[in-house]
Parts: structure tokens; sequence; C-alpha cells
């Protein structure tokens, strides 16, 4: 009795000590795989491909926000929200998408900004009145437009309206400012001015494209330097100096 017993202590212990055997081994195999994981010499990420229809970011620019991140280019622990924003951070880059392809690329869609125009002289809006800030470069042909910084939103949208009502008649704007009472001026491709205030703007510029058919059969339109149209029974035009000292 005694020797069975003792048999079945010897099992018992036996047992415990290959459970602890398993679970030395499990969790030993546990934290070198991973140590392997995570280890950027282990399954570091080598490959970059770049899509997107690009004419300002560059691979270079995208390659200098992944140095950043040079300690942690591995397939398993790359921050992709972390890269994703320093990428929409630089100025051209609207929107940038990041994918991981297995075992070692990593795949980037770059969507750059649609510029509408250009703001204040000192940098640019895209198309959703946001403003980029980069400096317009001269060789662009962007519409000028200028305001409050608040404004920009509510200055794009009135003028893609102005422009839609001059389109048919072929009249191209050329510039916009809004002072801070959100009055609005726009210069033409032709060098006239059209003062159009704070209110009707739409409804004044139906005024001009009604009335300057007329004012051109009568008036050399070269000598106009502005048409006001800041009134309610009608318009003014200013001349040019040359024309008003003839």
């Amino acid at each position: 009795m005694w020797l069975k017993l003792k048999k079945i202590t010897i099992s018992k212990w036996l047992s415990f000590f290959v459970f602890l055997l398993l679970i030395y081994t499990l969790q030993d195999g546990f934290f070198k795989l991973k140590h392997w994981l995570t280890d950027e010499k282990s399954l570091p990420l080598t490959g970059l491909i770049l899509t997107g229809e690009r004419h300002h970011v560059t691979e270079d620019v995208v390659r200098s926000v992944l140095v950043k991140q040079k300690d942690k280019l591995n397939f398993f622990t790359l921050r992709i929200t972390e890269i994703q924003k320093q990428l929409e951070a630089k100025p051209w880059v609207y929107s940038a998408s990041i994918r991981k392809h297995w075992p070692d690329t990593l795949k980037i869609h770059i969507v750059e900004q649609a510029i509408a125009a250009s703001w204040n002289e000192k940098s640019l809006l895209n198309r959703f009145g946001e403003i980029i800030d980069v400096v317009p470069d001269q060789t662009d042909q962007f519409v000028a437009l200028s305001g409050e910084d608040e404004q920009s939103e509510a200055v794009l949208n009135t003028y893609l309206q102005l422009k839609q009502l001059l389109a048919p008649s072929h009249y191209r704007i050329a510039a916009l400012s809004s002072d801070k009472r959100n009055a609005t001026q726009l210069v033409l491709k032709n060098g006239i001015s059209l003062k159009l205030g704070k209110e009707q703007k739409l409804e004044r510029i139906q005024i001009f494209l009604k009335a300057f058919p007329r004012i051109a059969e009568n008036y050399d339109i070269n000598t106009i330097d502005y048409v006001d149209l800041r009134y309610d029974t009608g318009l003014a035009i200013g001349w040019k100096e040359a024309q008003e000292e003839k």
C-alpha cells in the first residue's frame, strides 16, 4: 500500500514538473516570437510603392517622413496612423492612405491638393476654400482671390457663382476681393473692375451683362476703368485717367 501511494505521489510530481516545463517552453517561445516580430531587423520594410497623380509630392518628400520612423520600420510595429498624420500635414497633401503588403512593402496612395485660386498673394486655396500654406508660383494661372482668412470659403463660393454667371458671355475673372464688410469687387481679364458691394451680387452681375453690350456700342471699352453696380436703379462708369485728361 505504501509503495502504491509513493508511486502515485511521484507520478503527480512528475506531471507537475512536465506541466511547468511546458509553461516555461510556451512562455519562452512567446517572448522569442514577440522579440522577432518587433525587431526591425527581423521584418524590415524595405519596399515603397507610391501611387496617385502627383505634381508636387515627390518620393523624397514621402521618404523624409518615413525616415523619422526608421527605428519602427518593422512590418508589425510600423505606426501607420502617425505616418498618415505627418504626410497629411504636408502642404500639398490633401489625403494619404497607407497599407502594408506582406512581407516587406509599404503602399502609399497620395491625393494632392486641388488648387482653385491664389489667396492674398501669399498662399493658395484648395477647392474647399481651405488655405494652403504654399506661396503662389508666378507661372501658375490661378485667379487671385483676397479677403479675411476666416472668410476664405465664402469668398471662393462667391467667385464660383460669379464665374458661372459670366461664363456664357465669355467674361473671365482675373481677381476678386472681399473686404471686412463682405463687399466684393472683381477685375475681369479685360482689365475692367466691377464694384458689386455687399448685397445682391448675382443680380448686379445680371445688370452688368444686360447693360454692357450697349455701353460697348457707344464707348471704347479700353478706356473704362470700372463699372460701379452698387446702385438700385443703374450703374456708374469710371474712366481711366488718360480718358479724363482728354
